[in-house]
């Protein structure tokens, strides 16, 4: 899951559960359901079964992917516990290559009835898109790693955690806000257990366990004189950790103007402040037309970095294959080729790192069942001849 996906189903969820009786993310479950798990040699047969069939069949490669994805919302406002849901998405996808062109097919039939069945169709939508033509599919070598696994490393399952445990941290900062003057705040918390196993021709059986976990609140104060209002919301991340984020460290914060947080949250304290700085915002002079210096907060360079490097030096938009909401790429083949490419001043040093611990993108293995690991993309301003999938 990308970082703008998961903050924008993070608004989209919480939206909609506030509607009784809709299930945006998947079925609803009991929230002790999310605790079982699959058995990974269930798994490792059912994509057995599902690679054999394809190749039996004539595909050159094939890859399956099992995924059991698992989100929990708690929702309030004020006093009161506008929701709460457990929801589960269960299904497979088997994409191979027959004829020199790609098929896919997926089904939430998870049995090896249906993995049969969806390797089928798999092969006979390759071989149907053959027939149009073009050139054959050809893969970059890829060696299979075996059978591995990897897991977010986390010391409190959210799942695990008592939904009263969650409601009542909610309701207490909520508290701390109505008690500070605020007119509304609500607040949300969000988990996400993705229970992702990709199986491939190429003999990799890969199982990953992602949790990754996102409070966040917004406070509102209302200046009924002036028929205004100001908002300030919650300073927390999307972060790939467990409940432990949401038990404060003293040593993971950033003190300053406002206090800022690193791998460890303090939402009552955030409130606090929050409250207290939607109230200076009301009172805050408008800003008088100037030339001025503007130092970015890090709350907005992040985004600043990701629109201007991270989408720009995605492989399917410097093709141009890929042109939606952030646009194709200024980044084009010659500019990556020449090696003569600059950003900024000799300071700036950008990577991509899918193994960062504690990051929402962090895991194991990527979706094409490679081993994640770090590398430049600007490095002493020069733009490093590498590309990134998207993120």
């Amino acid at each position: 899951m990308r970082r703008r996906d998961f903050i924008y189903l993070t608004g989209m969820g919480a939206g909609a559960l506030m509607l009784p009786g809709v299930n945006a993310l998947g079925k609803t479950i009991d929230p002790m359901q999310a605790l079982e798990g699959v058995d990974v040699k269930i798994k490792k047969e059912l994509a057995d079964v599902a690679l054999n069939t394809a190749k039996s069949n004539g595909a050159s490669y094939a890859d399956v992917r099992i995924g059991r994805y698992l989100n929990q919302f708690v929702v309030t406002r004020e006093n009161k516990v506008l929701n709460v849901a457990n929801t589960e998405s269960y299904g497979i996808g088997i994409r191979v290559i027959a004829n020199g062109c790609w098929g896919f097919a997926a089904t939430n039939d998870v049995t090896k009835e249906g993995m049969v069945k969806t390797a089928l169709r798999a092969v006979a939508v390759a071989k149907a898109n053959a027939k149009i033509g073009g050139a054959p599919v050809e893969l970059a070598p890829q060696k299979g790693y075996g059978e591995v696994s990897w897991k977010t490393p986390l010391t409190k399952n959210a799942f695990e955690v008592p939904i009263k445990e969650k409601v009542d941290l909610l309701l207490n900062a909520n508290g701390v806000a109505m008690a500070g003057g605020a007119n509304f705040v609500n607040s949300v918390m969000f988990a996400v257990n993705e229970q992702k196993y990709f199986a491939s021709t190429d003999g990799s059986y890969i199982d990953q366990d992602v949790h990754r976990l996102y409070p966040s609140f917004t406070v509102t104060k209302i200046d009924p004189t002036a028929g205004s209002f100001e908002t300030r919301r919650s300073l927390s991340s999307p972060v790939g950790m467990g409940y432990e984020y949401l038990d404060p460290l003293d040593s993971e914060k950033v003190l300053g103007v406002t206090t800022r947080y690193k791998k460890r949250y303090d939402m009552i304290e955030d409130m606090k402040f929050a409250t207290q700085q939607a109230g200076d915002k009301l009172k805050a002079k408008s800003v008088e037309p100037g030339k001025y210096d503007l130092v970015l907060d890090p709350s907005h360079l992040w985004l600043t970095i990701h629109e201007s490097v991270g989408h720009p030096t995605e492989l399917d938009r410097v093709l141009g294959y890929e042109a939606n909401y952030a646009g194709t790429s200024f980044l084009t083949l010659d500019k990556w080729k020449s090696g003569k490419f600059n950003f900024g001043s000799n300071a700036v040093n950008i990577v991509a790192d899918k193994t960062q611990a504690g990051s929402l993108g962090a895991v194991g293995y990527d979706d094409e069942g490679v081993k994640c690991k770090k590398w430049d993309i600007i490095k002493e301003r020069a733009l490093k001849k590498s590309f990134r999938k998207g993120c």
